[in-house]
């Protein structure tokens, strides 16, 4: 057991945990903006009048979970590009948000019915965020 607790120190040992913190708040922030009514209201409307409109939600919370969301995904991104520079952090999340995120929630999206142009405000908020994010870790 105490193998693998030396193993786990050593991996978040190169967290950078203050610009960890700071891109999750950014990427909350980015969140909230992309999902303004102003933004893509006609396409979202388009998506979900038919299933009945969209259903209330409680915006603090989603704020107060996205952020811990965030949290966990930006740590683990620190661990994949620590100490890569800021080009090689860049290309590797650009790859992590094209490759897997967009092209799983693609695949979501086919089986629920969803638009591709949906698809493309969804996913382009991740390559977005993961570009900023990876570039700050980089730098960092």
């Amino acid at each position: 057991m105490s193998d693998a607790w030396m193993v786990i120190q050593t991996i978040f040992s190169n967290v950078r945990w203050l610009p960890v913190f700071g891109v999750s708040i950014l990427a909350t922030v980015i969140g909230v903006l992309w999902h303004l009514p102003f933004l893509f209201r006609k396409i979202r409307a388009k998506e979900t009048d038919g299933e009945g409109g969209a259903r209330k939600i409680n915006k603090p919370a989603v704020i107060a979970l996205s952020l811990l969301l965030y949290f966990i995904v930006f740590t683990n991104l620190s661990i994949v590009v620590a100490g890569t520079g800021a080009i090689s952090a860049l290309l590797t999340s650009l790859q992590i948000s094209i490759v897997w995120l967009a092209t799983a929630l693609g695949i979501t999206y086919l089986h629920a019915g969803r638009s591709w142009r949906l698809l493309a405000v969804d996913s382009g908020l991740y390559v977005v965020l993961f570009a900023l994010g990876g570039l700050a870790l980089g730098i960092s």
